[in-house]
């Protein structure tokens, strides 16, 4: 279950992290979205994922730097044949975020 808005605001210190994540290949009409969402399950992140115009997949996420690192190794393992290259940006930590979602 996610954390309540007040925890979530105490998350966001140094141990958190923050990325945009662009995921290229065969990764639109796949279910990558809604595996995304599974595997977000059970962590303490926040953010989307959305899908692309020119048919990349984006995610921002952020949560404890264990949880982060945890959902792209999930994200990873699910979709191997279907990503062929995923760019990580890291970004400054945001103090208001409202669970994993998909955006449209």
């Amino acid at each position: 279950m996610a954390a309540s808005s007040d925890s979530r605001k105490q998350r966001v210190d140094d141990r958190s992290r923050r990325v945009v994540v662009t995921y290229r290949g065969h990764v639109q009409g796949v279910g990558f979205r809604a595996t995304a969402l599974h595997c977000a399950r059970g962590l303490a992140v926040d953010g989307f994922v959305q899908n692309l115009p020119n048919g990349d997949v984006r995610m921002d996420v952020q949560g404890p730097r264990g949880d982060v690192d945890e959902l792209m190794r999930r994200i990873a393992v699910e979709m191997s044949g279907r990503i062929d290259d995923t760019l990580i940006d890291p970004r400054d930590a945001m103090t208001t975020r409202d669970g994993f979602r998909i955006r449209y």
